[in-house]
């Protein structure tokens, strides 16, 4: 039997861990098993709670504590969790801050959700009638409490009046004003059916009211705005390094975010939302786009002044909202958050008048010691020299700029995949992100040599991030031929890619990269070029590629003086011949079949007679590896105090005199 309760518990929590019902760690589930309460622990999510992940505690010493007056050290939830936890448990976690509730539940398996639909009634001032009128004697309703031990007391109370007043059994149906609800069972299909007939009777009540319509999208001014404010708010948001600033600009977000909206001036809807996205945002009104980020910078300062800290969710009215975390994980999460409760707000505005948290209810939470560590726990931890950094690198999706993404994951950055292969980019970037985490490597389109999908790629960046640290060049082609027989086309193609295409990436990202540092005068930002040996000396039956290089130096030179007062280092590194990688070996346009067919190599007749070739000019005797030019370009971000160099990564190919 308490096999099955176990299962069945894990059942419902994976069940009702998705975003619909609970975010994040939200949310709670226990079951009680021969005097033991088995609940889970505070950060975990309910969609990936295992049997393993439960905390015990003593039943008996929880239900003593909720009666208990005597006064503990330190929180009291904490301390009953303390007096309970059983000698046997080594997990080393806390467990979900309402374990109170749990206890004094008589059934075995006890569900707590932060359902989107249902709060719809649980944030509304019409709660209690609302909860008659849609679900009779179904469900109790609690007034909003403290968590902690005033909110078990209270549903304690709750429920032992539903039953004085009807001569019934508490409901299994639990209503938290302006937070969530519990649910209670014997069996996981008790559950199922309770959470269903909540859900149901509300959502018909949702629907039977149209939704009001949203603002119409101005697409072009839009993308203004969030070009102009997602990069300083990177810079103004951000703690040791820049925040990762995401947004949303859809219809919901341009209903619901009036400027005399209750939720973005009076407070709150529930606890989640203060612990993932700060109890008020920052409204921001922009009407001259021209001063966009001295209107930001403003009023992010005076929401510091007074509030003593700084906003998690930035709102332009009707048009977009934008929210800040120290990766993509956070900022995504508290964005969600956000935007869950302006989707509650509305529905909640349909069926009656929306409800939020007062100074005193929300003030609670701000400083609870118990949900400062839930949102620590949830946010994890990372660690790598370039943790907390957004790099671009173009031509990603193989070759050199896979291996340079690789490293640069491997060093903590997050790093957006740009390739005209959009397709085989984000099969790279899902299969780092299994590796390296959630959020960690996207792909977006761009084909370097048009200034339109340049600009087009670099907005992608800042729309999904806030921005960027480091923008790596590194898209290029060769076509090897002779002086007296190459085409101009190839000529042409390769000018386009290398030259050009190096150009218009700079020209795109360097006003985002300016506005960060106008943001956070303090920090330096990167662009660096990948070069080659190419364009460090000549190439013979090479010259389209080897001019495109050396004229890349040439760039990187000018571009390192013209824009370091904008806190931008340029630099190139130049590695030597990557002979593993598909430039090199692809057995149909590899340059060893190429430079075979030309005949750059005398006296060659196999593909393997060109490779002998180039390894022996090599004083170490191997090409250059993905590895070899990923550590340069972490020295290159890392060094402080250099911009215009070219740094050979080439074996002792070439040294720089």
């Amino acid at each position: 039997m308490s096999d099955q309760l176990f299962a069945d518990l894990i059942e419902v929590a994976n069940a009702y861990g998705e975003p619909e019902f609970s975010r994040a760690g939200g949310g709670n589930a226990s079951v009680k098993v021969d005097g033991v309460l088995h609940i889970k622990p505070s950060g975990v999510p309910l969609l990936t709670l295992t049997r393993e992940d439960l905390v015990p505690l003593d039943l008996g010493s929880l239900l003593d504590a909720l009666v208990s007056d005597e006064p503990v050290e330190g929180d009291p939830v904490m301390a009953a969790a303390s007096a309970a936890l059983l000698p046997s448990y080594t997990g080393g976690r806390r467990p979900s801050v309402e374990i109170l509730f749990h206890a004094l539940i008589d059934e075995p398996l006890v569900l707590h959700l932060h359902p989107l639909t249902a709060n719809a009634l649980t944030c509304n001032t019409d709660a209690v009638a609302l909860a008659e009128r849609l679900l009779g004697d179904q469900a109790v309703v609690v007034d909003y409490i403290d968590p902690g031990v005033p909110l078990a007391r209270g549903i304690a109370a709750a429920r032992a009046s539903y039953t004085a007043r009807t001569g019934k059994p508490a409901p299994r149906i639990t209503l938290l004003r302006n937070h969530g609800i519990i649910v209670s069972g014997d069996t996981a299909a008790e559950i199922h059916t309770h959470v269903a007939t909540v859900t149901e009777a509300v959502r018909a009540a949702i629907e039977s009211v149209p939704a009001p319509a949203a603002p119409d999208a101005d697409e072009a001014a839009t993308r203004r705005i969030i070009d102009a404010v997602a990069p300083t708010l990177r810079g103004l948001l951000g703690g040791e390094r820049l925040a990762v600033v995401v947004s949303d600009d859809g219809e919901l977000v341009r209903a619901e975010t009036a400027p005399d909206s209750a939720m973005l001036t009076g407070g709150p809807l529930i606890p989640d939302q203060i612990v993932y996205a700060g109890s008020l945002p920052c409204v921001v009104r922009i009407d001259d786009l021209a001063a966009a980020a001295e209107t930001v910078t403003a009023a992010v300062a005076d929401y510091r002044a007074t509030y003593g800290k700084a906003p998690v969710v930035v709102v332009v009215p009707h048009t977009v909202v934008f929210a800040a975390g120290k990766d993509k994980a956070a900022a995504d999460n508290a964005l969600a958050v956000f935007t869950d409760a302006l989707r509650v707000t509305r529905d909640a505005n349909r069926i009656g008048t929306v409800q939020v948290m007062d100074q005193a209810q929300r003030g609670f939470i701000e400083t609870w010691e118990a949900e400062a560590y839930r949102q620590k726990v949830a946010a994890g931890a990372s660690s790598g020299r370039l943790t907390g950094k957004i790099a671009v690198v173009t031509g990603a999706a193989q070759g050199f700029g896979l291996g340079i993404t690789e490293s640069l994951l491997a060093d903590g950055a997050t790093v957006v995949l740009a390739d005209l292969n959009v397709d085989g980019a984000s099969v790279q970037a899902e299969r780092l992100c299994a590796q390296y985490g959630p959020g960690r490597a996207l792909a977006v389109s761009v084909d370097v040599s048009s200034p339109e999908s340049q600009a087009d790629a670099v907005h992608e960046v800042v729309r999904l991030l806030g921005g960027l640290d480091v923008f790596i060049s590194n898209a290029g082609v060769l076509r090897a031929e002779g002086v007296m027989t190459q085409s101009v086309a190839d000529f042409d193609f390769v000018t386009n890619i290398n030259y050009r295409g190096y150009f218009l990436g700079v020209r795109a990202v360097a006003p985002v990269l300016a506005a960060q540092h106008a943001a956070r005068p303090d920090t330096l930002f990167d662009i660096i070029e990948i070069n080659s040996k190419s364009g460090l000396e000549g190439s013979k039956r090479n010259f389209a590629y080897s001019g495109s290089k050396f004229g890349g130096i040439g760039l990187t030179q000018s571009f390192a003086l013209e824009l370091i007062e904008y806190g931008i280092k340029v630099n190139a590194v130049c590695p030597g011949n990557f002979l593993d990688g598909p430039l090199w070996s692809d057995p149909e346009r590899g340059l060893f079949i190429q430079y075979l067919r030309a005949g750059k190599v005398e006296g060659a007749t196999t593909v393997d007679d060109v490779r002998r070739f180039y390894e022996a000019k090599v004083p170490m005797g191997r090409g250059c590896l993905p590895s070899d030019v990923g550590r340069a370009v972490a020295y290159v971000i890392e060094q402080q105090y250099e911009t215009g160099q070219a740094v050979p990564v080439t074996g002792g190919q070439n040294m720089l005199n």
